[in-house]
Parts: structure tokens; C-alpha cells; sequence
């Protein structure tokens, strides 16, 4: 529902395109989200979990065999690189003090793989069957939105039917604000990783897409790529990405999410955050939009029942 509300639009627009034929329409709404969201993030996905057997067979070959050397590049790393230098070199020396350490907890690594590339699997799933009921809904629109005008002004009135209203704007604004901020700051982040030449592009983007609900999130992403470029000579490449990364990926939050959420929600950031998270620990992979949405739109509701006290 949250899905099928926040791309009405789109609905609208195809709708008139085919001259008000709703169900091709909606099968060519529900095609487009497939091909914006769906598809990236299954690839994402599925890339991720593929690569879940080769993290463990390479754990397993340092067990056996022990760690080299440490790169040269990780004693400049601030604040850690020195002890992280200095661990690396007792365990390249002693392997068996290197399997002691690492052996407690590689079966709990390998478990949280084995569940995640599960949990994985099943939101894919989970958010396919959420792109056919919205294609559903779609259909059917009007009806719904009449029929929830209608429980609504039973139960509450004016007052209720102002609340829905609060509702639909808050479930549109945070969903266009929210991915679509993250898409604009993943493409960006992709275009600049492609300049400095970073490999894994595709992977770094769509991780870029993730983390930028977090606070100074992308940063865990290029300040790692940007050290590297520099410790391998690419001095230049390394602060044009650094800057890249701070001034257009960090300032596109600024300008993007302003014009896409409009003035139809006041949520803090903080409070989206909170729900990105803990829809994800709620509910999965769709928690990333279930969350933020049902936080905001408490907000909003609580915002509209407090200025209507303060009115009266």
C-alpha cells in the first residue's frame, strides 16, 4: 500500500498515456518500479550473497595458512592504522595465535551469512509480491481511496478525514525524499568512484544507496576507497574523490530531499533514521520503507493533534 501510494503518480501519468485503460496502465506503472527499484536491488543483492561462500573459503585458507604481511598502507590509516599494524604483525607471525583469536567467532560470522543471504532471498521475494499488489491497488485506486475517505469520516469526522489526508502526504514525502535522495546520491557516488577508478562501482553505489540514511553513512564507503587510492600512489585521484564525495554526494542530501519530501511532512532526520533501522530489525528487508514511513506519519499525526489543542 505504502508502495502503490507513493508512486501514484506515476500510476496517473501512464494512465493518461493509454487514454484511461487502468489495468495496462498499472501493468506498466508496476513494470517501471520493477526496472528502478527491484531490479538494482536484487542485483545488489544477489551479488552480495554470491560472493557470501568465497569470504568464508578465504577465512578459511587464512586459518590454515595464516595471514601475510601487512599492507603497507595500514600503519598511515588515523587513529587505529598503528595498533591495527602491530596486531597484524603478531598474527603473521604466530598463525596460531592469529586461529586462536579468529576462531571464536567465525562460526558466528559464518551463521549471520549463511541467515543473511536468507533473509536476502526472502525480501526479494517478499518485495516482488509487494510490486504485484501495488499494480493491483492500482487498479482499483479510486475505490480504495473513496472507501478510506468514507471509514474515516465515520470514525472521526472532518478530523478524521484530516488525519488520512496527514497520511497520504507523509507516506509520499518520506518515500520521495528518502529514495530518492539515496538514488541521487548513489548515482553520484558511482560517477565518482568511476573517475577515480575504483573497482566495484556498481557494488559501492548501491551500498552508497543504503547508507545514506545514516548520518556522514557514504563516508564509510569513500574515505576507505579514497586511503587506498592514496597508499597506492594515486594521490590526486584520492582527494578529487574525497572532495567529490564531501561537496556533490554529501551536498546532493541538501538540495534533493528538501524538493522531494515538499511541504507536506515535517519529520527530523534523526526520526527517519530510527525507522529505517528499526523496520529493518522489524520487518526485513521491507522495513527500509515500512519504518520510516510509520514513524513519520506518527509524527505528523501527533504535530496535527497537538496544533489542534493549542488551537482550541
Amino acid at each position: 500500500m505504502i508502495l502503490s501510494l507513493s508512486t501514484r503518480g506515476l500510476f496517473e501519468k501512464f494512465l493518461r498515456l493509454v487514454r484511461g485503460r487502468r489495468k495496462l496502465a498499472a501493468t506498466l506503472a508496476g513494470l517501471t518500479i520493477a526496472a528502478v527499484l527491484f531490479v538494482p536491488i536484487t542485483a545488489f543483492a544477489l551479488r552480495l550473497a554470491g560472493g557470501t561462500p568465497n569470504v568464508v573459503d578465504r577465512v578459511r585458507e587464512m586459518l590454515s595458512g595464516g595471514l601475510r604481511e601487512p599492507p603497507a598502507w595500514l600503519g598511515t590509516v588515523p587513529l587505529v592504522g598503528r595498533a591495527a599494524d602491530a596486531k597484524w604483525q603478531v598474527w603473521a607471525a604466530d598463525p596460531e595465535v592469529f586461529r586462536r583469536d579468529l576462531r571464536p567467532v567465525v562460526g558466528p560470522a559464518k551463521d549471520f551469512l549463511v541467515a543473511a543471504a536468507g533473509g536476502v532471498s526472502a525480501g526479494i521475494l517478499q518485495f516482488a509480491l509487494a510490486v504485484v499488489i501495488a499494480g493491483l491497488l492500482y487498479v482499483r485506486s479510486a475505490e480504495v481511496a473513496r472507501a478510506v475517505d468514507r471509514v474515516a469520516l465515520r470514525l472521526g469526522g472532518e478530523t478524521g478525514r484530516r488525519q488520512v489526508a496527514v497520511v497520504r502526504s507523509t507516506v509520499r514525502g518520506v518515500f520521495r525524499g528518502l529514495l530518492g535522495t539515496c538514488a541521487v546520491q548513489a548515482v553520484l557516488a558511482m560517477i565518482g568512484f568511476a573517475i577515480a577508478g575504483v573497482p566495484g562501482v556498481f557494488v559501492l553505489g548501491m551500498a552508497t544507496f543504503f547508507l545514506s540514511v545514516i548520518p556522514m553513512g557514504p563516508a564509510l564507503l569513500w574515505l576507505p576507497a579514497a586511503l587506498w587510492l592514496g597508499a597506492n600512489g594515486s594521490t590526486g585521484r584520492a582527494i578529487f574523490l574525497a572532495i567529490w564525495s564531501i561537496v556533490v554526494v554529501g551536498g546532493a542530501e541538501n538540495v534533493v530531499r528538501p524538493i522531494l519530501i515538499g511541504k507536506g511532512v515535517d519529520a527530523p532526520m534523526a526520526l527517519i533514521f530510527l525507522g529505517v533501522v528499526g523496520g529493518i530489525l522489524a520487518f526485513g528487508f521491507l522495513g527500509l520503507f515500512i519504518g520510516p514511513t510509520l514513524l513519520a506519519v506518527a509524527y505528523n499525526l501527533v504535530q496535527e493533534w497537538m496544533s489542534r489543542i493549542e488551537a482550541a
